[in-house]
C-alpha cells in the first residue's frame, strides 16, 4: 500500500480529493452558473402574457398592466428555478399531479380543435332520444285535506262531487284554503315536484280525465284531482337539446382523446412489477 502512494500518480489523485474536499468544505456545493442565472424573457412571452390578459378581460393590457405582468412573470421564473434547484420537485405529490393536469389538458385540447358535424349530432340525438324526452305535461284542479283524515271520508266527498256532477269551476268547493295552489295548467313534472312532491306525481298518470280521482297521498295531506289535459311524455326538438348534445359530445371526444394520447405514450415504456404488484397482476 505504501509503495503505491510513492507513485507520483498517486499523490496527484490524492491531492486532487484532498483539494477538493477542502474547497467544499469552504464554498459548499457547487452553485449554478451565470448561465442558470439568466432569465430571458423574449417577444414569445410577452405576447404569451397579452393572450393571456386578452382571454380574461378580453381587452389589451395598458403599458402600465402589462409591465407589471411582466415582473410577475420574472418574479415566478426566478422562485420555479429556484425552487428546482433545491429538489423541491421531487417526490412532491403536489407537483407530481399538477404535472399529471397538464398533460391530460394537453391531451384534452387535441379534441377540443375538432368541430362537431351536424352527423354527429344527429346520430347522437336518435340514439339516445330517449335520454332527451318532456315529461308529460298536466292540467288539473286538487282539492287538499288534512292528512289525519280517514281515506274513507275523503272517497266519500268525491263520490258526491262526482255524483253532483261538480266541476273545478264550481264554487264553495270543499278542501282547505291554504297556501297551496290549487289549478295547475300544463305543468311538467318538476313544477309539480317542486310543490306538491313528488309522491303526489307518481299517480298522476293512472288517474282518469274530467272527474275527481283520489285520494291522493303527499307531503301536505290528502288530495283529490280533477284533470282536465294529460300530454303524454315525447322527445324533445332537436334545436332544443343541441348545446348539450355538444357538450356531451365533446367531453367524449375529450376523454377518447385522453385514453389515445397515454396509450401511445404507455406503448413507449417497459413497466416492470415486483413483489406484491406482480403477484396481484398475476392473479
Amino acid at each position: 500500500m505504501l509503495s503505491i502512494l510513492k507513485k507520483p500518480i498517486a499523490r496527484i489523485i490524492l491531492f486532487g480529493l484532498s483539494l477538493a474536499a477542502i474547497l467544499l468544505i469552504i464554498y459548499g456545493p457547487k452553485q449554478p452558473g451565470l448561465e442558470d442565472k439568466k432569465v430571458l424573457v423574449g417577444n414569445a412571452d410577452v405576447a404569451q402574457l397579452i393572450a393571456s390578459w386578452n382571454r380574461t378581460w378580453n381587452r389589451m393590457p395598458t403599458e402600465e398592466e402589462l409591465s407589471g405582468m411582466l415582473e410577475n412573470y420574472v418574479r415566478e421564473e426566478i422562485l420555479y428555478r429556484e425552487a428546482l434547484n433545491q429538489d423541491m420537485d421531487e417526490n412532491n405529490s403536489m407537483i407530481r399531479r399538477g404535472l399529471i393536469v397538464q398533460m391530460n389538458m394537453l391531451a384534452e385540447s387535441q379534441a377540443q380543435e375538432k368541430k362537431i358535424s351536424e352527423e354527429a349530432i344527429r346520430a347522437y340525438y336518435d340514439l339516445r332520444k330517449d335520454q332527451f324526452t318532456r315529461s308529460p305535461i298536466y292540467s288539473f284542479t286538487q282539492l287538499n285535506f288534512d292528512g289525519g283524515i280517514a281515506s274513507e271520508e275523503i272517497e266519500k266527498i268525491r263520490e258526491k262531487l262526482n255524483a253532483d256532477k261538480l266541476t273545478p269551476t264550481a264554487k264553495d268547493l270543499p278542501g282547505n284554503k291554504g297556501m297551496l295552489p290549487r289549478n295547475f295548467e300544463k305543468a311538467g313534472a318538476d313544477e309539480i315536484i317542486r310543490t306538491l312532491g313528488e309522491n303526489f306525481i307518481q299517480p298522476l298518470e293512472e288517474l282518469e280525465l274530467n272527474t275527481w280521482e283520489g285520494p291522493v297521498r303527499s307531503g301536505f295531506g290528502w288530495h283529490l284531482v280533477y284533470i282536465t289535459e294529460k300530454l303524454p311524455a315525447e322527445p324533445l326538438p332537436l334545436e332544443t337539446v343541441k348545446d348539450a348534445i355538444i357538450t356531451e359530445l365533446q367531453y367524449e371526444e375529450a376523454r377518447a382523446a385522453k385514453e389515445q394520447f397515454y396509450t401511445e405514450l404507455r406503448q413507449q415504456y417497459d413497466v416492470v412489477y415486483e413483489g406484491i404488484a406482480k403477484d396481484l397482476l398475476n392473479d
